[in-house]
């Protein structure tokens, strides 16, 4: 190969090398600087199927489908406070008929402000209280509209009546407050309780009858089985209802008055004075002779209770039920 030949290949060995290391850099560049349209891709559907975190969930009360925050923090339910307090949620505000309010829960409801019902509910103390979740113990609140009303302030669940099953309004609570445990474990704490109480109770009680007077400022009834203290003491008790019982309040949901009175032979009475406003009408039923001649009163079984709790529903108000009974049956 003459000189001039050698020169020339030398030359475009050298410009093919140059080209050769230019196309390199660039292909390395476009590596560093973006990936693989195959694993953009891949992390794109990664992105897509990463799961979203629920911010509400939704239940069905008595009216419809409600959509409920998964985590409520600010809850206000009226009467409901006793199923709050068992699974240790400390309401935003409390239930209120002017100065009446549950006595029995204050303990737990330090500071906690009051929902006066004197003249309907106080729907701007309500909207101050800043709720996250209200809920209504019975369908009654939520009738002519009110229900949109508060639907308006925040989610509203709604009750046919928490009331009558407080193990039913404790479990759904527990579901809706992501407390399920909590709920069963006072339910069965609560079925325990009864279970040592009926034990106690059964030699005194044996072929006795029962009855729960609740005096009102004008008239004086019978509580039957199906409210309050009735599903306590007639079932969870297993305690006899005397027979006008079942006969004025089961049946006919009718008063109880001095024409009557004589039949009402029960081996053992409850009596509840509801309020001030009825202490006139509790002396004049005590302070008569047809009163003073019940075979209870002779023989001292007459006990008067605390109406706070036992007009009200909730693992704390019935087993503070149950302890009264067992103290007045059993402990003297």
């Amino acid at each position: 190969m003459n000189g001039k030949k050698k020169g020339n290949f030398l030359l475009g060995f050298i410009l093919f090398f140059l080209l050769f290391l230019s196309a390199c850099g660039a292909q390395e560049s476009q590596s560093s600087a973006e990936p693989p349209a195959a694993y953009a891709t891949q992390e794109a559907a990664s992105d897509a199927k990463a799961p979203v975190e629920n911010t509400s969930r939704t239940y069905q009360d008595i009216i419809g489908a409600v959509e409920i925050p998964a985590e409520p923090n600010r809850i206000v339910a009226p009467y409901v406070e006793d199923s709050l307090i068992t699974l240790g949620v400390k309401p935003a505000m409390q239930w209120a008929l002017g100065d009446l309010v549950q006595e029995y829960l204050q303990p737990h409801l330090t500071d906690v402000p009051r929902l006066d019902f004197t003249d309907g509910v106080n729907m701007e103390a309500l909207i101050q209280a800043n709720p996250d979740l209200i809920v209504l113990y019975t369908k009654n609140l939520a009738e002519n509209g009110a229900y949109d009303q508060f639907n308006k302030i925040e989610p509203t669940y709604a009750f046919d009546d928490a009331t009558v099953d407080w193990r039913g309004t404790l479990r759904k609570l527990g579901q809706i407050l992501n407390k399920t445990d909590v709920a069963e474990k006072a339910i069965q704490h609560y079925d325990q309780k009864v279970a040592e109480s009926k034990e106690k109770l059964q030699p005194y009680t044996n072929g006795k009858t029962v009855a729960v007077i609740r005096i009102k400022p004008k008239e004086v009834l019978l509580m039957d089985g199906t409210y309050y203290s009735g599903p306590v003491l007639y079932h969870d008790l297993g305690l006899q209802p005397h027979k006008l019982v079942r006969e004025l309040s089961w049946e006919y949901h009718k008063p109880l008055s001095l024409e009557i009175l004589p039949e009402l032979d029960a081996d053992y009475i409850f009596l509840l004075v509801q309020g001030e406003a009825a202490q006139v009408k509790a002396k004049e039923l005590t302070d008569s002779s047809i009163w003073k001649g019940l075979p209870a009163v002779k023989n001292g079984h007459v006990f008067e209770v605390d109406n706070t709790y036992w007009m009200a529903s909730g693992a704390i108000a019935n087993e503070m039920k149950i302890e009264d009974v067992v103290k007045h049956i059993v402990a003297p």
